[in-house]
């Protein structure tokens, strides 16, 4: 299994910079910029990790066609592939926190991002480029470009027409917050979706985006974790039944996550679920807990591996100078190092 780091979308360019550096000395193969509405440029700041490394990927997620059009997307994705020397990559997501805040139509998610796969690889194949999608289109636009190799693309999917689509048309998928309990029939379709398209599954990546938060101490991982609980919840209502949640339960979390969140960025303190409610969410759809424990994390990578994973992006809470060092030293030999 490979292992990805997950950066805060917020952190300066030098922070990511530096970060990226440790993160490839510490054997990670990829370096994830989160994104978000609150966030700075993301290929900016991946262009200067880019400088400061060698081997590791570095690449965006997840940048949505109604935030940044195609054209664009594209540009930047090639532009940052040339200038870390063919290690960039990119999820494409059909919505996100930023395209929430335009007032936008989010329609036709899944054909948006198609059109996306469709334009970037076109660029890549250069010339002029006339192209007429039901969403998006071109006209007369010549790409700077001649045959060059076009990064990895996954898409950001977490449901079945999303998944198809990246089956027929990604290099990988990256799904998010999914627990152990669901992931296994996310993986199951999307291999379908593959054999159906004759593509061979050992060449594609099938990534969980998942929350790395262990601290010195329990108390601290669980105050961050409940703190952040209302991130987790994007798919509560799909999940909800494989986790010992009820429908109801599953709506009144729902209904309450945009001011959980909203309640963080405004710096006041969220809304925290009934205890019994808290702590099943924080155990199947986090790593949380203390240092003491990281046999049992470690464990559950390994359990992930088995459920068809290929790839995990670990997105880190706390300190990330301290989390990186953690699972470069302690946790990514012994995962790598045993067999499925």
């Amino acid at each position: 299994m490979k292992f990805g780091v997950v950066l805060n979308g917020q952190r300066s360019a030098s922070e990511i910079g530096e970060l990226a550096h440790l993160a490839e000395q510490q054997g990670f193969a990829h370096l994830w910029l989160s994104g978000g509405s609150r966030t700075k440029d993301h290929f900016l700041r991946l262009a200067s990790a880019a400088a400061r490394t060698k081997r590791i990927q570095l690449g965006p997620v997840a940048i949505s066609p109604f935030e940044m059009h195609p054209v664009r997307i594209g540009l930047s994705l090639l532009t940052l592939n040339e200038m870390a020397d063919g290690r960039a990559s990119i999820v494409l997501g059909g919505g996100g926190d930023l395209a929430a805040t335009l007032n936008l139509p989010l329609k036709n998610r899944v054909q948006a991002v198609a059109e996306t796969v469709d334009v970037i690889h076109l660029l890549g194949r250069g010339g002029e480029i006339n192209y007429r999608g039901r969403i998006f289109q071109t006209r007369s636009l010549f790409s700077p470009w001649q045959n060059v190799s076009v990064p990895p693309i996954y898409v950001g999917a977490n449901r079945p027409k999303m998944l198809e689509m990246a089956a027929e048309k990604a290099e990988g998928v990256m799904v998010t917050d999914m627990p152990l309990s669901y992931v296994k029939g996310l993986v199951d379709h999307v291999l379908r979706g593959l054999v159906r398209a004759r593509r061979d599954p050992r060449k594609f990546g099938i990534n969980n985006w998942f929350v790395w938060n262990v601290q010195d101490t329990e108390e601290e991982a669980l105050r961050f974790a409940r703190r952040t609980l209302g991130f987790r919840l994007y798919y509560i209502r799909d999940v909800a039944a494989s986790i010992g949640l009820t429908s109801a339960q599953a709506l009144d979390l729902g209904r309450r996550q945009p001011d959980m969140i909203r309640a963080i960025f405004e710096g006041r303190d969220p809304y925290v679920p009934p205890k019994n409610v808290t702590e099943t969410l924080i155990d199947h759809l986090t790593i949380t807990g203390s240092q003491q424990h990281l046999d049992k994390f470690v464990e559950r990578l390994h359990e992930f591996e088995k459920q068809g994973l290929n790839e995990m992006a670990l997105a880190v809470e706390g300190n990330p100078v301290s989390a990186i060092k953690l699972l470069g030293e302690k946790v990514l030999p012994l995962v790598q190092r045993k067999e499925v």
